[in-house]
């Protein structure tokens, strides 16, 4: 019996076949008001494009840098810094400053490193699995910052229970977590910086040299690259071992030519992306294509609806300078793990969230 539809896109994130939706999605309007929403959707390659592009399609709602939830709090200070969360002219030269300093990252090393840290740490079972497609990227970026092997496993713990504060799924508990996690990280990456222990060529170390222009939001943005590395990259990781799971002859080709790995990456993003939306505040009347949106609105920018185009990362201004890091982490762990999951029985469905698509496995088979 076929699946009912998705409600809307928040629950497509989630739902076991959402991409027949999105593509009826993105055959309509590129822009249209959801009344039951009571939002805007952007959806298909020109309706996110435009949106995203636009100027006065702002990250934030105007006036409202912090979530009222975490105003005061040390998430929320982190949240003001983070150059992903913020526009404006005050978080466009450290936003500049770390995408130099991704640009700069050898991925073929980085390749190498997380080959060598997932071949020490293969899954057994469904449970290591779970716990293994958020850790390992975590692993890969926090040696990447220039941390000690000893201090990875409590940075990981610590970004996952932070990244807690920016899901409104969360709970009172979760986010009592993120407040503890929040601190923590800080004070992790405030003791590197007054140290000066950030390892020689290591990323925070390039970082480094260019403090004054990062300012006071320095150890904050540290904080939103491991934060970022969590969920997307976890996404990508689980989605690829769906991919090698229900076509199985994409492992035989991946043996034959593992150079082939970067383009499998590429469409795993396209088909089935780690983040399926995003949103954007309308802080002027804005019109695209004679639709007006007016100032203050909240558009949905349906992004699993443009995956034909290769937008999972992102687009113009707004695109993930991390993409070839990510691409690179998620190739080494399934090249290290390849063999023990070809015959491991895994079932899977998504983990709870509005936007983006992380797998949870089980032990057994998917129907």
């Amino acid at each position: 019996m076929p699946l009912a539809d998705p409600a809307d896109p928040f629950s497509a994130v989630t739902h076991a076949a959402p991409y027949d939706y999105y593509r009826r999605l993105a055959d309509g309007p590129p822009l249209r008001f959801d009344a039951a929403l009571d939002c805007w959707l952007a959806t298909g390659a020109a309706g996110v494009r435009a949106v995203l592009a636009h100027p006065a399609c702002r990250v934030r709602p105007q006036g409202l840098g912090v979530p009222h939830n975490l105003a005061g709090t040390p998430c929320g200070a982190i949240f003001a810094e983070l150059v992903r969360m913020n526009d404006g002219e005050r978080h466009a030269v450290p936003k500049q400053v770390l995408v130099r300093a991704l640009g700069q990252v050898d991925v073929v090393r980085l390749q190498a490193q997380t080959l060598r840290l997932a071949s020490d740490r293969v899954p057994v079972g469904a449970a290591q699995l779970n716990e293994a497609i958020f850790q390992l990227p975590l692993f890969a970026m926090a040696d990447l910052l220039g941390f000690a092997p000893a201090q990875w496993p409590a940075l990981a713990a610590w970004t996952r229970a932070f990244v807690a504060c920016l899901s409104p799924l969360s709970n009172g508990e979760q986010l009592a977590g993120a407040q503890e996690a929040a601190d923590a990280l800080l004070q992790g990456f405030g003791h590197l910086l007054r140290e000066g222990s950030a390892r020689p060529g290591s990323l925070l170390a390039s970082i480094v040299t260019e403090t004054d222009a990062m300012g006071s939001g320095l150890p904050a943005n540290l904080v939103g690259l491991l934060s970022q590395t969590c969920d997307a990259t976890a996404g990508l990781l689980g989605n690829a071992v769906v991919a090698l799971r229900t076509q199985p002859e994409l492992l035989v080709q991946l043996r034959a030519t593992p150079e082939r790995w970067p383009a499998m990456l590429r469409e795993v993003s396209r088909f089935d992306p780690s983040i399926h939306n995003t949103r954007r505040y309308t802080v002027q009347d804005v019109e695209f294509d004679d639709v007006r949106v007016p100032a203050g609105q909240m558009i949905v920018v349906v992004l699993a609806s443009a995956s034909h185009a290769e937008l999972g990362f992102g687009h113009g201004r707004h695109v993930c300078p991390g993409q070839s890091i990510a691409q690179a982490i998620v190739a080494a762990c399934l090249q290290a793990w390849a063999d023990g999951l070809e015959g491991m029985p895994l079932a899977w469905r998504s983990l709870p969230s509005l936007n983006a698509r992380i797998p949870v496995f089980t032990q057994g088979e998917n129907a």
